[in-house]
């Protein structure tokens, strides 16, 4: 009877010990998605761009070293401004004000925000199929370079000599882009250099006026517009402007134009290569490349704090994954199915407060908390 009831008060004991640190609800985002509800009116597209800010937040390595070290992430999303649901405006043959340009800071309490933000953007060549300007040894003459989809790094410049820009690189010893340039019988591959992100000079109304040769241009020919991208990047790190200091990352994707790019470069492939770096595996087609989801219902544990994901994949892939829901550890886990993803690890499909998504096999316990602790004191 004593031998039971000493038993029974350390499993007392042992619980108050434990019960502060005891399993609760998961903590707020590792990751970061922008409210830009006040900011853009098309749903779908200011679903994308805050969807795509929070992926690459969690995904690219080069985007997180560059917040932590105080400096900015530029991102720019071709095909989301709201000028698209204008009929004149988005007609890229000309216009040209297709592209946000968002910028996200972290600040001294290390919590990320959104420090500027503009509709009025481009990141795609005036005329881009006007041959002659531009000529590529042993190619001939060319159209102006389009930089690829990726992401780069940025210093400070003078555009021209003339003005304050922010120049792009590959990193800081290589001053060039990976771009594309059309031919007249279709289009070659190679580095870009001079390429920068600049003011527009004249608003995009005006007829005959070129903008950009390459170049990622903010605003509609307010030059107030640019300032506040400076001062929301540069002028954040460092007090006086001085050329080549480094300012951040930035991230150039065109998902939401590619179908407006085909038939504006009149050739897909030469798109396909433009945005091969800004999405390689797409949703609608990673379960292809998926096993067979097999039907399987039982219950188990998360041992540790996770997300619910809308794909079988996280960080290690690049297939647009996104959480849908928080997974606290200890919680109860309704499995509703089991596959194997592409990278060959099990995940379990999960139903949770009406949703549907799915978390990785290696995060799960067969048994509870409760049950652990038990079988660790009694056997």
């Amino acid at each position: 009877m004593k031998k039971r009831l000493s038993r029974l008060l350390s499993l007392l004991l042992l619980i108050c010990f434990l019960l502060p640190a005891a399993p609760a609800s998961a903590s707020a985002r590792s990751s970061y998605y922008p409210d830009l509800r006040k900011l853009m009116e098309s749903s779908s597209r200011r679903d994308y761009v805050e969807t795509m800010i929070g992926y690459y937040l969690r995904n690219n390595d080069a985007i997180r070293k560059t917040l932590s070290q105080g400096y900015s992430a530029v991102f720019f999303f071709e095909g989301a401004s709201d000028n698209m649901e204008d009929p004149a405006l988005s007609d890229i043959t000309y216009y040209r004000v297709s592209a946000v340009c968002a910028v996200i800071r972290l600040s001294e309490t290390g919590k990320l925000y959104l420090s500027y933000f503009n509709q009025d953007c481009s990141t795609l060549p005036d005329r881009p199929l006007e041959y002659g300007a531009w000529r590529i040894d042993g190619v001939g003459k060319v159209g102006p370079a389009t930089v690829c989809d990726g992401t780069y790094e940025v210093y400070s410049v003078k555009h021209g000599g003339a003005y304050e820009a922010l120049h792009i690189r590959t990193d800081q010893e290589d001053d060039t882009l990976p771009a594309v340039y059309m031919t007249p019988e279709g289009y070659v591959t190679s580095r870009a250099d001079m390429i920068n992100i600049h003011t527009r000079n004249v608003n995009h109304t005006i007829e005959g006026a070129m903008w950009s040769a390459g170049c990622l241009l903010i605003g509609d020919g307010d030059f107030g517009e640019f300032t506040e991208l400076i001062a929301s990047t540069y002028y954040s790190v460092y007090n006086d402007f001085q050329i080549g200091e480094r300012v951040g990352t930035v991230t150039i994707d065109r998902q939401l134009l590619r179908n407006p790019m085909y038939k504006l470069y009149e050739d897909k492939n030469a798109v396909d290569t433009l945005l091969a770096y800004s999405r390689n595996n797409l949703p609608e087609t990673y379960f292809r490349q998926c096993g067979k989801l097999e039907a399987e219902e039982k219950r188990l544990w998360a041992g540790k704090e996770t997300e619910l994901m809308t794909l079988p994949c996280s960080n290690y892939t690049d297939a647009r994954s996104v959480p849908v829901a928080e997974i606290g550890e200890g919680e109860k886990l309704n499995i509703t199915g089991s596959i194997e993803n592409s990278q060959g690890h099990i995940w379990y499909q999960v139903s949770k407060d009406g949703q549907s998504g799915y978390v990785f096999s290696g995060y799960c316990l067969e048994s509870s908390w409760w049950d652990r602790t038990v079988k660790k004191l009694f056997g």
